[in-house]
Formats: C-alpha cells, structure tokens, sequence
C-alpha cells in the first residue's frame, strides 16, 4: 500500500469493480478517458482477473485516509523492465474530489513507486490534448511535452491527438532533491 497525507493506493480488488465502472461509464469523467463505452461489470472483473497476475501493469484503487472512500483508479501500464519504464495513469472518479490536491498527491506517489520502489528511468503518460488540468498536473510534477501524436487514437467517434508526456529518473530525483542509490 502506498500511503500519503490524503490517500493511499492499494491494489485493486474484486469489490473495487463496481466502482471503475461506474466512473467509466460517467460521460464527463469518459471524455478525459480511453475505454470503449459501456463498460459491465462482468467483463471488468474478467478484465481484473487477467491483469492482477500481469507483470506489465499495476492497477490500483485510490482512497480517502479520512473516509478510507474509494475515489478514483491509477497505476502503470506497459512495464518494461529491459527498456526500464513504464506508462502512468489515473482517474479521479468521485468529482467533489476534483481539484482539491488528490490528484496531485497520487501523482507524486506513483511516482515515487515507479523511481524508488520499480527503480524505472522514466514514466510516460499519454493525455488528450484538450485535457488542460492533467497537462498541468503533469508539468508541475517535472514533466515534460515529448510531442504531439496526432490523430492517433480512434476514441469517441473520432481520431484524436495526444501529448505524450515524460519525466526521467534523474529529473525526478534533482526535482524532489533526492540522492540517487
């Protein structure tokens, strides 16, 4: 478990599944996302059950310290371990959540768990170029704006652009004044 002033992470489990999909089949919450639409219970937990034993990826369930609520979903994607990195994700699902610093602080602590704990070079993150608050979130973490993919995902009955975005070991490491190991 991974633990902040605010949240803490923890794997998702089988009674989280009703919870992602009613945050993915949310049309507001849906727009920020890539998921085919709807989404079922059902195929989510067959989803959950393939992917727990998945070396490449963690998913995880955010929830509240106060409240011990579950409000949104994050982890890593296509963890490569020879080419050491990995792709960054999270929803913040519950929306009288939004813009109160839990995504800033699940933020900081996947990558606190991709630098020091999965010792990766580098986290990458694909966003929707009109999602300005996660771009944000993502440069005031160290990120930077690698480039634009454009019309590079059919999503939403359309192709869309994304920014791919990355932060370095070394990057995060002078960002947070941490001594390399």
């Amino acid at each position: 478990m991974l633990t902040g002033k605010l949240v803490y992470l923890r794997l998702m489990e089988e009674k989280d599944v009703a919870y992602k999909v009613k945050w993915v089949n949310d049309p507001e919450i849906r727009a920020t996302l890539n998921f085919d639409f709807p989404i079922s219970e059902i195929a989510t937990k067959q989803w959950l059950y393939k992917n727990a034993i998945n070396e490449t990826r963690r998913d995880f369930i955010i929830c509240t310290l106060e409240y011990d609520r579950p409000i949104g979903f994050c982890g890593f994607l296509n963890i490569d371990r020879k080419n050491s990195k990995a792709e960054s994700y999270m929803t913040i699902g519950e929306k009288d959540y939004w813009g109160k610093g839990y995504a800033k602080e699940v933020r900081n602590l996947l990558l606190e768990y991709a630098f020091m704990e999965l010792n990766l070079n580098k986290v990458y993150s694909y966003v929707w170029t009109n999602n300005e608050k996660m771009i944000k979130l993502n440069e005031n973490a160290g990120f930077i704006k690698e480039g634009i993919l454009v019309q590079d995902i059919f999503s939403h009955g359309e192709f869309r652009d994304r920014v791919i975005m990355g932060l370095l070991r070394e990057d995060y490491l002078k960002k947070y004044q941490l001594k390399q190991e």
